[in-house]
């Protein structure tokens, strides 16, 4: 069942809010169009000025992580690689300036879904295939030079995804795990991850079916993580991971350490990157796979209230195509950029 409710003029709803909602919520509320010409009818609610920040190329294509590091925006483009890499064909990461400027284009093997920055070696780190045979490599966008490192093979039996730097330890999501008989995931769903002679070794922090309190019950719930997916961080520098399949944003504090807590909040309906909003004044980036197109938002004149959270929608999901704000209170969200295709990355340029 669905639930609505008016408030200020606008539909605020459940995550699964239909097509329909969406669509009449864009007609009610005069959205703002996007700058540039493109042919996806983008559209924000008021205040949200939605522009075209780079477009992928026949070279490269299907964009869909981003990372915004120091001067630069990183943009991963999938182009046409299978999710296991058993094409051995190559995804290309491409380095913009802030304002939407080509720089560099580098390419590694296999079907790239994780891109993080790591501040304490100045190396983008990016993740292969998360359905299987994963790979992983660091890249230094100065002297061109991609280093590979090797998993063993993995105790869920899937690849790996996302990747996280906290308190300079790096971690990363174990993807597309076997579930046992009960259609439960008893193996590892994140992963701490350290790097040597070639080989990524990994130690677990958080396991499939781990106890989690419920953060709209306060209740302990047992968790069963079918699809750890996303990761990212919060204003208070906690690690939350997104669990697409299940709806679900999985928040770790004080993380990997003995007094390590784990939260659940339910939202509805899949969603992909997550966003937490650092400061005021600054631009959310939109990744739109499909339409081979990264957007920039910005927010009026008092722009964006720090710590806010925005979600995105992916064309999987029950209502697929829309970028979104999060009340963390009751998991609910409110839609704010619609028209996309399919939305799969998020990031945040601080001005």
């Amino acid at each position: 069942m669905m639930h609505f409710t008016q408030k200020k003029g606008l539909i605020v709803g459940l995550a699964s809010l239909s097509v329909l909602a969406l669509l009449l919520m864009g007609a009610a509320a005069a959205p703002q169009q996007v700058k540039q010409a493109t042919t996806v009818p983008v559209v924000g609610l008021p205040g949200y000025d939605v522009s075209v920040f780079a477009k992928g190329t026949k070279t490269y294509y299907n964009p869909d992580s981003v990372e915004v590091a120091g001067k630069y925006v990183y943009i991963g483009y999938q182009n046409t690689t299978a999710k296991d890499g058993t094409d051995n064909k190559t995804s290309t990461i491409v380095q913009y300036t802030k304002s939407g400027d080509f720089v560099r284009a580098i390419s590694v093997l296999g079907h790239c879904d994780g891109l993080r920055y790591d501040p304490y070696t100045n190396l983008l780190w990016a993740s292969s295939n998360e359905d299987g045979n994963p790979q992983l490599v660091t890249i230094d966008f100065k002297s061109g030079k991609v280093t590979a490192y090797q998993f063993a093979k993995t105790p869920h039996g899937g690849g790996y995804d996302d990747l996280a730097f906290v308190n300079g330890l790096a971690f990363i999501a174990a993807s597309n795990p076997t579930l046992n008989s009960a259609g439960v995931n008893v193996f590892p769903a994140l992963d701490k991850v350290t790097l040597s002679n070639g080989k990524a070794n990994l130690t677990p922090v958080l396991y499939g079916n781990a106890t989690a309190t419920d953060a709209l019950t306060g209740q302990a719930v047992s968790l069963n993580l079918t699809d750890p997916d996303s990761i990212s961080l919060d204003t208070k520098g906690n690690l939350v991971l997104d669990s697409q399949g299940d709806a679900e944003l999985i928040s770790l504090h004080n993380l990997g350490t003995n007094t390590q807590t784990v939260t659940r909040l339910a939202v509805g309906t899949q969603v992909d990157d997550t966003q937490w909003i650092p400061t005021a004044k600054g631009q959310l980036v939109i990744v739109d796979a499909k339409a081979n197109t990264i957007y920039t938002v910005t927010l009026d004149k008092t722009g964006f209230t720090p710590g806010s959270i925005y979600t995105e929608a992916p064309s999987d999901s029950s209502v697929g195509g829309f970028v979104g704000k999060v009340d963390p209170k009751t998991g609910f969200i409110t839609p704010v950029i619609i028209g996309l295709v399919s939305p799969t990355g998020l990031g945040f340029i601080p001005n």
